[in-house]
């Protein structure tokens, strides 16, 4: 009698400063300003080599590669994190979300949009942007959608 096959473990993606979205879909993710990462982000902030994303039995693992500025996760230095969907990570000061799930990878490339002219990450209407999109991860309050009835 043959196995049934285990379903394949959700893709993880990244959201990178609100702008692009990125599959998470090799073993080892490198993440850095020089041109042979795999996510390249062109900021002064951003380290050569700044972090990766390991991917092992379903879960996502961020490791700073001891940066310079550092890697935070939802607002906490991490020398390494395991990622959970809406995680949002700051490699030098440039926002990432981690999400998981065909389904809300597709969902968000829908709606993403491209911001307007921005003096950098923490600008107002990125800030406003990376809220919108954090939304998707929030798990409906039960009390709020009872008022809403």
């Amino acid at each position: 009698m043959a196995e049934t096959p285990s379903p394949p473990a959700s893709i993880g993606f990244l959201i990178v400063d609100g702008a692009r979205v990125v599959s998470l879909d090799k073993p080892i993710i490198s993440i850095g300003r020089k041109g042979n990462n795999h996510i390249i982000i062109n900021d002064p902030h951003v380290s050569r080599h700044h972090a990766q994303i390991r991917h092992a039995e379903g879960r996502y693992l961020l490791i700073d590669l001891h940066s310079t500025v550092g890697t935070s996760v939802n607002g906490e230095r991490v020398e390494h994190a395991f990622l959970e969907p809406g995680d949002v990570i700051s490699i030098g000061g440039v926002p990432l979300i981690f999400g998981q799930g065909a389904a809300s990878k597709h969902l968000i490339t829908a709606n993403l949009h491209q911001p307007a002219s921005s003096t950098g990450p923490t600008d107002a209407t990125e800030i406003r942007d990376l809220d919108d999109y954090l939304e998707f991860f929030t798990p409906p309050d039960d009390n709020h959608a009872e008022e809403q009835l």
